[in-house]
């Protein structure tokens, strides 16, 4: 049985979403591409595992949240970008998207959640950023919905803290 067209037909299906909450987590385009694309990778080698009677979304958020936790984290962490040439720096910087039409407000929100310990931002994005139930993250995370409740009143108390003093 070849399971290659179900397992491309679910992809398009969740395509989008899945694509948002890569550029979520990654924070920026480039490394948001690479990890849809590992994403994707790492469904195709394990969708023989996967269990048809299991919701399909749940499962390919948590193969997108574990890359990102194991792989392009560290990459992105330790990585340090060397520019041979200025005019090489200043394209790579030309490339960073405008950010002139929000508010400081906002943008000091969204460098607070970025800034959060990754338990905390993980939830919050996959709640306020990409729309998932508090029950959905729980079981695409694969932890109890106590867990996640209690880790997104610890990150707003975080961001109020920081928003208020900041």
């Amino acid at each position: 049985m070849n399971n290659v067209p179900d397992i491309n037909q679910n992809l398009e299906a969740y395509r989008e979403r899945l694509s948002r909450l890569c550029i979520n987590l990654c924070k920026n385009y480039s490394d948001a591409e690479d990890l849809f694309q590992e994403t994707c990778f790492r469904a195709f080698r394990y969708y023989s595992k996967y269990d048809p009677k299991r919701d399909f979304e749940n499962w390919i958020v948590k193969i997108c949240v574990n890359t990102y936790k194991t792989e392009l984290r560290k990459k992105y962490l330790f990585r340090m970008k060397q520019f041979e040439t200025e005019d090489e720096h200043d394209l790579f910087f030309s490339l960073i998207p405008d950010r002139e039409g929000e508010s400081e407000e906002y943008r000091m929100l969204i460098e607070t959640i970025n800034n959060l310990p990754e338990k905390y931002r993980i939830v919050v994005v996959l709640r306020f950023f990409n729309d998932y139930s508090e029950e959905r993250v729980a079981k695409m995370l694969g932890i109890p919905r106590g867990t996640v409740k209690s880790r997104l009143n610890k990150a707003k108390k975080l961001i109020r803290e920081v928003m208020k003093n900041g």
